[in-house]
């Protein structure tokens, strides 16, 4: 008994695992996870450390470097980049693929616990975060209030934590200014008149307002632990703190000091659409829904707004619409692409009960591939549904092929309908698994890439797999079950002959044509060949001259801008300066929604190019309307945008980007100069010559450096001699020029509830723009009441030094970063080449190309090796199956010819190649040889029926050329929609469609002629060499 007979014998058993199918992948449909793209990152963790009051070179002497040569000995490290700047360091650790993101964040967190103790006193504790496309926030939100800094209050107390509180939400940052603070104001006169220093001050506050345990007690029958309860519950109690004067008396801290409620000077601001606004950023976690958080952070939100009506919620950035609308579109295109299939093939069939079968298989087919996506944890995303669209006129085939063969047996050949059933799916059931088999043979090799290219295609590979193999399931065990109840006529099949017939009478009258191109090529066979040779070699130089991106670009629908005002710009300055930006903004009627932040707080996880921003750093998130909306692009947007930036004065640099400009979230820009070496002298003379010769070459944008040496500095030198004889130490000086400018932490307020407050000790700000009044604080020498003037133990100079210290694999770096418009990558890559190939560089120092070049090269050599696999693949496998070394090179032929057609649709689409494209040449490696294998299956068929060889080349090509055109024209007008890129974000896979269906198009009206005509040769050949053996043995 056949596996056909048994299906047949068992119909029951096939219905329930319908209905199972049927339910199972509507509720796998509904609850896949939705993201935008899978997370393609390396393993990457960030360590954040604040050391205010540091300069980048101390911050980079004294913790960065410590830092970065611990993390080098850890396991798995792939490149580390250390950024030093004022007050913060920045450690970014990149991993290898093959460590585990968790296990590379312990081995961070264990390696700053092992040098804890090296590290400076005055530093924030290290910050360790892992980084993936979670640590981009989902939602921004400002909360307004009359009061912002009880606005802030409430943020960090009430509002996060309700959020955090929500299901999916992995963190949430609060920033944007006004953070609470108690202020001790100290009066310098009063202090001078008391004799009394700073750090007497400060240590009198940490001492009074403290908790601390104060021992325990153990019995044989309990134990009891003591702890000292001394806290300020209210600033007046603060201000009761008492302070011992040097000659023993004592004053209270109100004395000289006015302790008040206030807020630390501002550190970072944000703002939604020009509003001010305490910032609130909702990260989700790595395996949420990025569509149902987003909702359920705005249903909390509309809840709080009920609940504190003195607060308002203004919503910002956030990705959740621009990702439900790209996967809704993209599920949309697939039920577009399976109407589009099933006209074609209902055209074909001309009845509709018949087409009804192959209409019934594919949405169950889908059901079986979604329901094994969700029990292998694949989301819906811009890659699997891309692969899920491509899928939809493949899937289709084989339920094609053996639905066909039905047909022609029951109603050629007058079988019953279960014998039709038994035998035409019998006779092509191996020729159905070894299509089947030959595209699933090169799609396995995408799994086993690394990289990014392996994060990014093997689930595309993945989804492809499920689909074939549930098509595959679908059509040998559900197609011969429906074709039963199919058999004879209704009204509607004579309707629906009358509707095809036109269509009918096309195909007959191209077929009778294909005949007659056949017979003219079997006839001129040398001839063909040479056409087909030629046809190749410019197809070949084609996709040459098209160039090369890593990705194709996309209008995501959203742009930043990051710019940086002018070396000791204030954060004032630098909000003034995006207020103007914001307001030139509002005069585009194409943008919807401005967010802006600058500067940067500890604890922010969100960066911009620049880094962690500093006082002079700022960003906008521009969020337009859908592309599908618009009459112009996002580049068009951008480029007018950049004009306008140059009109604004205090703009430094600035850089204007789309959404996902680069494949590789890691590679910050297309192209990158990384220049390394030891004097910042030198660096910053390399750095100004490349981007000068950055900004010569075409379609390169807006080249950038990444620091410069133009930073003001006042380098404060103390007098040893003097300050050692006054018995006064540089930690002393540093304390009271902190208190005079931004002040000394002197522990934290309890009484105001919730989060504890800092209590901030500084003096009255008379003239706090006036640096050199810093020098005009006293100092006290030990047991004595007389102030001296800071500047009696000191000498002050100024000079130019680095705002920014960027080091990369334990060596100090300068980066030259541009992005690039208007033509491929490698295009661009060879020009910029040229244009540092005469730039000398001294010995010791080192210039290097990067960006996007070694993710290019990385991108060609994983494909590349892949589709040399594939090829491999497909041929071992047509040997086993035709038992025969020089057959399958007839098969393979398809290969070529689908070259053809894949630079004709990207020379019409005007499309390059990019990784899309070869994915999709590897896909074609499997897909269009399967006509060429069913075609050389009926020719053996033929030819064991006694036809002469040509007489069964002509009769095949008569026979499967119906099905062949219908199977190749379902698969091709299904992929219209992602070609089209009918979908928003679908132009980062359109090239892939594109490719498809201009190989399956070349490949298919190709197939018919050239295969026979090589057949023809390949047969004559052996039998000449065959010939040739057998007179050599008679000739022994």
């Amino acid at each position: 008994m056949s596996f056909t007979q048994a299906t047949l014998k068992n119909r029951y058993v096939v219905w329930a695992l319908v209905i199972s199918v049927a339910i199972f992948g509507s509720i796998a449909y509904v609850s896949i996870p939705m993201q935008l793209f899978p997370d393609t990152a390396p393993p990457l963790v960030n360590v954040i450390t604040a050391y205010p009051g540091a300069s980048a070179e101390d911050v980079n002497e004294t913790l960065s470097r410590k830092l970065e040569e611990e993390f080098a000995a850890l396991e798995g490290v792939a490149k580390i980049r250390a950024t030093s700047q004022d007050n913060l360091s920045l450690l970014s650790v990149e991993f290898h693929y093959d460590r585990d993101a968790d296990l590379a964040a312990v081995d961070v967190q264990n390696a700053i616990a092992r040098i804890r103790g090296e590290l400076p006193e005055g530093i924030g504790e290290p910050q360790v975060l892992k980084f993936s496309t979670a640590d981009r926030p989902v939602i921004s939100v400002g909360v307004v209030a009359v009061d912002p800094t009880r606005a802030r209050k409430m943020a960090e107390d009430r509002f996060a934590p309700e959020l955090q509180r929500v299901a999916g939400v992995a963190a949430v940052n609060v920033f944007g200014g006004s953070k609470p603070a108690v202020l001790v104001e100290i009066n310098q006169r009063d202090a001078q008149a008391y004799g009394m220093s700073l750090p007497r001050i400060v240590g009198s506050i940490r001492k009074h307002n403290s908790a601390l345990p104060a021992g325990e007690i153990r019995t044989e029958t309990g134990h009891t632990m003591f702890r000292l309860e001394s806290r300020a519950q209210s600033v007046e109690e603060l201000s009761r703190i008492p302070i011992v004067l040097p000659d023993g008396s004592r004053i209270l801290l109100g004395d000289v000091a006015h302790v008040r409620f206030g807020a630390l000077d501002d550190d970072a601001r944000f703002a939604v659409d020009g509003e001010a606004a305490i910032a609130m950023q909702v990260f989700k976690t790595d395996d949420a829904n990025t569509v149902d958080v987003v909702r359920r952070v705005r249903e909390m939100l509309d809840s709080l707004g009920g609940s504190y009506p003195d607060y308002r919620f203004i919503v910002g950035e956030e990705s959740a619409t621009f990702t439900e609308v790209s996967v809704n579109n993209l599920l949309s295109n697939v039920w577009q692409a399976l109407l589009f299939a099933s006209v074609i093939i209902f055209l074909f069939l001309g009845r509709l009960k018949t087409s009804a079968v192959t209409i019934i298989s594919m949405p169950l087919s889908y059901g079986l591939t979604f329901a094994l996506m969700h029990a292998f944890g694949i989301e819906f995303n811009m890659v699997t549904l891309s692969a899920v669209i491509l899928a939809v006129g493949m899937v289709v085939d084989a339920a094609v092929v053996i639905l066909e063969n039905i047909m022609r047996r029951r109603d050629d050949d007058g079988l019953s309908p279960e014998r039709a059933a038994v035998e035409g799916t019998d006779e092509v059931r191996l020729a159905v698994l070894a299509g089947v088999a030959t595209t699933l043979v090169v799609l396995v090799p995408l799994l086993f890439l690394d990289g990014f290219i392996g994060k990014t295609f093997g689930p595309l590979a993945l989804t492809l797999i499920f689909a074939f193999a549930s098509s595959l399931v679908v059509a040998l065990m559900l197609v011969p079950v429906l074709t039963l109840y199919t058999s004879g006529k209704s009204r509607l099949d004579d309707f629906g002959a009358t509707v095809v017939r036109p269509f009918g009478w096309l195909m007959n009258r191209l077929r009778g044509a294909y005949i007659r191109v056949l017979a003219l090529a079997l006839r001129h066979r040398l001839v063909t060949v040479l056409i087909l040779l030629l046809l190749f070699g410019v197809s070949i130089v084609g996709l040459r001259g098209r160039g090369m991106d890593v990705l194709p670009k996309m209008d995501g629908g959203a742009f930043f801008i990051t710019l940086e005002t002018p070396p000791g710009s204030s954060l004032a300055e630098t909000g003034r300066v995006l207020r103007e930006v914001e307001t030139l903004l509002k005069d585009e009627p194409e943008i919807i929604k401005i967010q802006s932040q600058a500067g940067f707080e500890q604890g922010m996880r969100s960066f911009s190019s620049f880094g962690a921003q500093g006082p002079t750093q700022g960003s906008i998130t521009v969020t337009l309307t859908d592309r599908t909306e618009r009459k112009e692009t996002i580049w068009q947007i951008e480029a007018r945008v950049r004009e306008k930036l140059t009109r604004i004065p205090n703009i430094r640099v600035s850089n204007v980007r789309e959404l996902g400009n680069t494949a590789k979230s890691t590679t910050s820009a297309p192209i990158i100069v990384r220049l390394s070496g030891d004097d910042p002298l030198v660096l910053d003379r390399l750095g100004e010559e490349a981007g000068r010769r950055l900004a010569t070459v075409p379609n390169v944008v807006e080249p950038t450096r990444n620091w410069r040496l133009d930073q003001k500095r006042m380098r404060v030198t103390v007098d040893a001699e003097r300050a050692g004889a006054l018995g006064l130490s540089p930690e002393d000086v540093a304390m009271t020029m902190a208190a005079g400018s931004f002040g000394v932490f002197a522990g934290d307020f309890y009484g105001s509830g919730g989060s504890p407050d800092p209590i901030k000790v500084r003096y009255r700000r008379e003239n706090p723009s006036d640096a050199d009044s810093l020098l005009d604080y006293p100092l006290f020498a030990p047991g004595s009441s007389e102030p001296i003037p800071i500047r009696a133990v000191t000498h002050i100079e100024q000079r130019r030094g680095q705002g920014v210290v960027t080091r990369e694999d334990l060596k100090p770096t300068l980066e030259v970063s541009a992005f690039t418009e208007g033509r491929p990558l490698n295009f661009i890559i060879v020009d910029v080449e040229r244009a540092l190939a005469d730039m000398t560089v001294p010995t010791g120092y080192e210039m290097r190309l990067t960006g996007e070049k070694s993710d290019l090269a990385e991108a060609r050599t994983e494909l590349l090796g892949a589709f040399g696999i594939a090829i491999l693949a497909v041929y071992l496998l047509l040997v086993a199956q035709l038992r025969s070394f020089l057959h399958p090179l007839t098969i393979m032929t398809s290969i070529p010819l689908s070259l053809i057609g894949v630079f004709a649709a990207l020379r019409i689409a005007d499309k390059p190649m990019s990784m899309p494209v070869m994915v999709g040449l590897i896909l074609l490696v499997g897909t269009v040889v399967n006509n060429a294998i069913i075609l050389i299956e009926f020719i053996r068929q033929k030819r064991e029926d006694g036809l002469p060889r040509r007489d069964a080349l002509v009769a095949s090509v008569e026979t499967r050329f119906r099905p062949i055109m219908m199977t190749s024209l379902s698969t091709i007008v299904g992929m219209i929609p992602l070609a089209a890129e009918w979908a928003l974000g679908a132009e980062r896979f359109s090239p892939l469609a594109t490719a498809v269906i201009g190989g399956m198009t070349a490949g298919t009206f190709l197939t018919m002629v050239f295969i026979p005509v090589l057949y023809d040769l390949f047969d004559d050949a052996a039998m000449w060499f065959g010939a040739k053996a057998n007179r050599r043995e008679a000739g022994e």
